[in-house]
């Protein structure tokens, strides 16, 4: 990258980061640094059921979304068994009625679920005033879910064409191999959708043990995002919510990454491009952790002006370039990664590994760093303005064990994190002996006479 190039990156993410503070200063009427993210902060209580609810109140559109985390997600899932976390949070969706049905699209109510690396996430998602509906019938086929033959297979077919899509998609290719690699393929690195071999393999009994394991009360809580008191959301989560069976705890070993002797992978697809990724494990002891890594992810890959950028813009090595940080119990992964033309994916990975390299060896400038910390709190503050994504970040936090009262925090971590910290933090974590280098594309081409 040539120094022309860096300073325009650099003098763009200073200009998109003050910007960015004016428009977020502009719409809350505030001035204070770190800009205050929400006019009611999350509560924490207890439903007279005995499960945990995280409630917020947000008055601003007259729309309820609430949450129900299950411990567990992906890092429950055995070897062999991978898609059995998603399968079985799926079927926790079954309506029997068709008119109910009707009814739910009627009254434009969404049921939905999500299976995250520590966790699965059954949404419920409508008006406020169709809520009283929404909610018995959801706590009804979730407590007591219909787990027929038929319905696993119904299953199972929608899984494999979810992951039909992925595997056409090189971004969430490269980022499965990473979480494969690191975890051996099994837990984090299972496969979401499951494999051709495990889907033959997982049956009714499989799921059922799984759902009779981790659907209990000691192993979910809720997160609400809603305009109603407090103790209407209460009464109406305590009636409809009753049944979860009371039972040990899911133990779930912490599994750690581990990096491979073997630190190059690839995946040969038909394409016509070529992804190029570095994958680092990043520690998580804490919310200063947390705030370093988000503060690196924002540095390396997000928008103009980001390190990565330049690699776009000044070097037109790529047309996609992006960095993408996961957060679980035992850790973080980072990947830092660019799609190029099929033919310049050598070229294009040996400019990432520079690109990498002089930040690791000279660090980030003062006004850099200003800049930087500006860029992710607009990022936090954007990524958590509507009720859906707000709500998945705050039971996050509370997976993680930091509390959903952590996620506001986070705003004052990125201002305590110092440069130097920084870029001690930066030379730790992007140490190339620690990096998975990670292909996506077409194979290499054979050498001419062979």
């Amino acid at each position: 990258m040539s120094a022309p190039a860096a300073r325009r990156g650099r003098s763009a993410l200073v200009v998109l980061a003050v910007l960015a503070a004016a428009a977020g200063a502009a719409r809350s009427g505030r001035t204070e640094d770190p800009p205050r993210p929400w006019s009611s902060a999350p509560e924490r209580f207890t439903l007279a059921t005995g499960v945990p609810c995280i409630y917020q109140k947000d008055p601003v559109s007259p729309v309820t979304v609430v949450g129900l985390f299950i411990g567990g997600g992906k890092s429950a899932v055995p070897s062999g068994l991978d898609g059995l976390a998603a399968i079985s949070t799926r079927l926790l969706l079954e309506i029997p009625d068709e008119s109910k049905i009707q009814d739910l699209m009627g009254q434009a109510t969404r049921l939905s679920y999500v299976c995250l690396e520590d966790s699965s996430i059954v949404l419920i998602e409508c008006l406020t005033e169709h809520l009283e509906d929404a909610l018995p019938l959801a706590g009804k086929i979730v407590q007591d879910p219909l787990i027929s033959g038929l319905r696993v297979s119904r299953a199972k077919d929608l899984m494999k064409a979810n992951g039909r899509a992925d595997e056409d998609d090189p971004v969430t290719v490269g980022r499965n191999a990473v979480f494969e690699t690191f975890f051996g393929g099994a837990g984090y690195g299972s496969d979401l959708y499951g494999t051709e071999s495990s889907l033959k393999i997982i049956g009714r009994k499989d799921i059922v043990s799984f759902v009779r394991r981790f659907i209990v009360k000691p192993n979910v809580f809720f997160c609400v995002e809603t305009d109603l008191d407090r103790e209407v959301i209460g009464r109406l989560l305590e009636k409809s919510f009753a049944a979860f069976p009371t039972a040990v705890a899911a133990d779930i070993p912490r599994q750690d990454p581990v990096l491979p002797v073997d630190r190059d992978i690839s995946r040969e697809r038909e394409t016509k491009q070529a992804y190029v990724g570095r994958a680092y494990a990043l520690p998580r002891a804490g919310l200063p952790d947390m705030a370093r890594g988000d503060l690196l992810e924002t540095l390396l890959g997000k928008g103009p002006g980001s390190r990565l950028w330049a690699l776009r813009e000044g070097e037109r090595l790529a047309y996609s370039v992006d960095a993408d940080l996961t957060w679980m119990k035992s850790g973080g992964l980072l990947i830092a990664y660019l799609e190029t033309g099929r033919a310049r994916g050598a070229e294009a990975a040996a400019a990432l590994d520079r690109t990498l390299e002089s930040l690791r060896e000279k660090g980030v400038t003062a006004e850099e760093m200003e800049a930087t910390r500006t860029m992710a709190r607009a990022r936090f503050l954007r990524g958590t303005e509507a009720k859906s994504p707000r709500l998945r970040t705050l039971g996050l936090f509370e997976t993680l064990g930091l509390g959903a009262g952590s996620a506001a925090a986070l705003l004052e971590a990125f201002n305590a994190v110092k440069i130097e910290e920084m870029n001690a933090f930066i030379r730790e974590v992007l140490d190339p002996a620690r990096a998975l280098r990670v292909t996506v594309g077409p194979a290499p081409a054979e050498p001419a006479g062979r």
